[in-house]
């Protein structure tokens, strides 16, 4: 019985492998046109892009011509000393190819953005999304993702703080958050 029961977690053990392998490490898109709207907080990506979807084996593909646009709203204006910082929630984000299929979609939670520098207009973020849909929600084994780097540069250079509009350049990269059996296989070696 006790050779059945091991063979069975060892069968267990190779299909969660297996199927992390090959799965999405991380979904990237560059160059992205970026506007903040001081009256009502309204932040804004939206452009053409290729989409470029990297797996945990360092494959990538890319989604050339595609396109992303990603809405939030700035819940909380945490400015102080010169330096912009900001808290963003609710919103969406999309990702589609050239023929407009949905490749990924889902709910902005939150979205922390803060000035790297001061006066250099740069600005550089971290957050949280829900899954809500498309074509590569089945790489995301809970229904979250990351969104771990989002660097915008800003015109006009000089934030202090979100009480001013601005316009910008900005670079996304997105992850999905890992599920506990995956983090616990990292944890054993």
């Amino acid at each position: 019985m006790r050779k059945r029961v091991g063979a069975f977690s060892f069968v267990v053990l190779v299909g969660l492998l297996s199927v992390s392998m090959g799965a999405i490490q991380s979904i990237n898109v560059n160059y992205i046109d970026s506007s903040y709207t001081a009256a009502g907080g309204a932040l804004t990506l939206s452009d053409a892009a290729d989409v470029v979807v990297e797996d945990t084996s360092g494959n990538q593909t890319t989604y050339a011509n595609g396109s992303f646009t990603m809405a939030t709203t700035l819940a909380s204006d945490l400015s102080a000393g010169g330096l912009a910082y900001g808290s963003f929630t609710g919103g969406s984000l999309d990702f589609w190819d050239s023929g407009a299929n949905s490749l990924l979609s889902g709910n902005v939670q939150t979205l922390n953005l803060t000035e790297v520098f001061n006066n250099m207009g740069i600005l550089a973020g971290e957050g949280q999304f829900v899954v809500t849909g498309g074509s590569l929600a089945g790489d995301f084994a809970l229904p979250f993702g990351d969104i771990v780097q989002i660097t915008f540069q800003v015109s006009p250079p000089t934030l202090s703080d979100f009480s001013a509009d601005f316009k910008g350049i900005s670079n996304l990269t997105i992850t999905p958050v890992p599920e506990p059996a995956t983090i616990g296989l990292f944890t054993l070696g």
